[in-house]
């Protein structure tokens, strides 16, 4: 059966994302977390927190279909290598981050991204988050 995203998903995945504690909301479209890709939404809120995290050996592509979201890439001693505002009506709508960047989110405004990396799920770990001081 075919994946559709709509408008009624994206106001689903706000409204989620609105009611979630974490002020955000997930919503996989790959089968399990062994999947060989996974591509999932993102319904996120300004206050949720995104910690600045890479995954060693995967690319991550990041898309947004409503909402403005910052990304910003770090080399490993937190210098900022670039900064984007990705959402369809700026002048840039998608990033793919190569693997093993230090990346982190900010949402300005309300956001639904679409997700596609490499699988399966590996949970990201201390050594793999970065703090800024």
């Amino acid at each position: 059966m075919a994946k559709i995203v709509n408008q009624a998903l994206l106001n689903e995945m706000l409204a989620e994302a609105e009611q979630s504690p974490r002020r955000r909301a997930h919503r996989n479209f790959h089968d399990s977390l062994e999947d060989p890709i996974h591509r999932l939404l993102i319904g996120a809120m300004p206050d949720t927190v995104f910690p600045i995290h890479r995954h060693r050996d995967k690319f991550e592509l990041l898309t947004v279909l409503r909402g403005r979201v910052k990304v910003t890439l770090y080399a490993d001693d937190g210098t900022v290598l670039t900064e984007e505002i990705l959402g369809p009506e700026t002048p840039c709508r998608a990033m793919e981050i190569p693997a093993g960047t230090f990346h982190g989110d900010q949402v300005l405004e309300p956001a639904v991204m679409l997700e596609v990396k490499p699988g399966p799920y590996v949970p990201v770990g201390p050594e793999d988050t970065l703090t800024l001081r």
